[in-house]
């Protein structure tokens, strides 16, 4: 990747494997490195001053986050992101997840209130704490209770892989200052029409937070410094080898 790489600090203080990966994490998601690009890890050591090893584990740790992909042939490479992939799977979410809803709101118990009341909390611990990941993993607990209250076993795990494909844009636009409005306002809002049984209410606003998330996202891309649909192709110079 001769050039290509933007210069970096040495790192300190922290572990020098969280280091790593927090490192690369924020030049994936900022768009220092291109979707598309590939990683060679001897310039990442390089770049960052480490050996290959915490390098290769990093690279393995932000390939199980989506943001990383590994080939065997091609080696490690940064996750494409698709305008067209994101407008499609939120289309699919909104269909099963407002329906999903529906049902919840017929079905939930006491005990999944509960549940979804301390997700609640979690979240807005998070978000005052600028702690994204955690943010997004008591999002996405939060999500998935409420799929599985509507208790259609395939329904919920559908909905869930779906919630899981826009993890990765999620963690962009929140490393980049976007769509990070608070969370739990809104979240609350859904989780007081479930209390009401209001299943007409719930669908209505699970098919409304979708289709705003989805505008703050594709806005995101719209304004960035690098579209997800302009990266350099990975076998193209400009973007390393």
């Amino acid at each position: 990747m001769p050039g290509n790489l933007p210069d970096e600090p040495a790192l300190v203080h922290q572990t020098i494997q969280a280091s790593v990966v927090e490192r690369l994490r924020q030049m994936i998601l900022s768009r220092r490195l291109l979707p598309g690009q590939r990683l060679a890890q001897d310039e990442l050591a390089r770049l960052l001053g480490v050996s290959r090893t915490p390098i290769r584990e990093a690279l393995h740790r932000l390939a199980s986050e989506g943001l990383v992909v590994l080939s065997p042939y091609r080696g490690a490479s940064v996750a494409n992101f698709s305008v067209a992939d994101l407008e499609e799977i939120y289309a699919v979410r909104v269909a099963l997840e407002s329906y999903a809803a529906r049902l919840a709101a017929q079905h939930v118990t006491e005990q999944e209130l509960e549940r979804l009341e301390d997700l609640l909390h979690v979240m807005q611990h998070a978000f005052e704490q600028h702690n994204f990941t955690l943010l997004l993993e008591a999002h996405h607990e939060f999500h998935a209770t409420l799929y599985a209250a509507s208790k259609k076993q395939r329904l919920s795990s559908l909905a869930s892989q779906y919630l899981k494909l826009t993890d990765v844009y999620q963690r962009m636009a929140l490393s980049l200052g976007r769509g990070a409005k608070d969370p739990v306002v809104e979240h609350g809002e859904i989780l007081e029409a479930l209390r009401r049984r209001d299943a007409e209410q719930l669908e209505q606003m699970i098919r409304t937070h979708l289709r705003l998330t989805v505008e703050e996202l594709l806005a995101l891309f719209d304004h960035g410094p690098a579209g997800p649909d302009t990266a350099c192709p990975p076998d193209d110079p400009k973007g390393g080898a």
